[in-house]
């Protein structure tokens, strides 16, 4: 099967002119991120639709909110799925953030790869940011229903979090959810659930 980096309509004005660095990062991912365990063997496809063309919803999203922000915390963040692409395709500062000191040590070497100055890898527990606050994207670090039972009531909190799409039971006087539908390929719909706290 032939690998193209197709991007769907809703993600061609984000993505702009760094196609060539997502390009460069999902090369990384299917090479050094399999190698060393960041991500399991998939097909350079299943890289590309699932872990690049997913994280660039998170991108579109935050682009959108109205919100007033500068700093993005990744939790849990792996081989820097959402992170690198929301850092690759935005403004914002984008802080990596995951407990394994490998995963620290591999997501620094690519961002002097990749050159980026907006995009940092901190070691530090996730959940500790989760009592922080603040703008945070998790792909897989956590369900939407862990996230609604970890938040603190800080009203400078907003989470995005990949879903299946499912309903929730939350306090509606504390929480806003929004649920994201969309499309990575022609096919495939992905979910990404928006929390905010009241």
């Amino acid at each position: 099967m032939t690998f193209e980096p197709q991007v769907p309509d809703w993600g061609e004005q984000l993505v702009g002119d760094n196609l060539d660095q997502l390009i460069i990062y999902h090369d990384w991912l299917c090479n050094t991120g399999i190698k060393t365990g960041l991500i399991s063997p998939k097909s350079k496809q299943f890289v590309w639709d699932e872990f690049v063309v997913h994280s660039l919803y998170f991108g579109k999203i935050l682009s959108e909110l109205p919100d007033e922000f500068d700093v993005v915390s990744d939790l849990g963040t792996g081989g820097g799925i959402p992170g690198i692409p929301i850092g690759i395709t935005t403004n914002f500062t984008v802080n990596l953030i995951d407990v394994k000191e490998k995963r620290i040590f591999e997501l620094s070497r690519l961002i002097k790869i990749l050159n980026n100055n907006n995009i940092f890898a901190i070691q530090d527990d996730g959940y500790n940011h989760i009592k922080k606050g603040g703008f945070l994207v998790s792909r897989c670090f956590i369900s939407s229903e862990k996230v609604i039972n970890s938040l603190k009531t800080d009203k400078n909190t907003t989470y995005l979090v990949s879903s299946n799409g499912e309903d929730l039971e939350y306090d509606s006087n504390m929480f806003h959810v929004k649920h994201e539908n969309f499309k990575i390929n022609k096919d495939d719909i992905r979910h990404i659930d928006v929390i905010n706290v009241k």
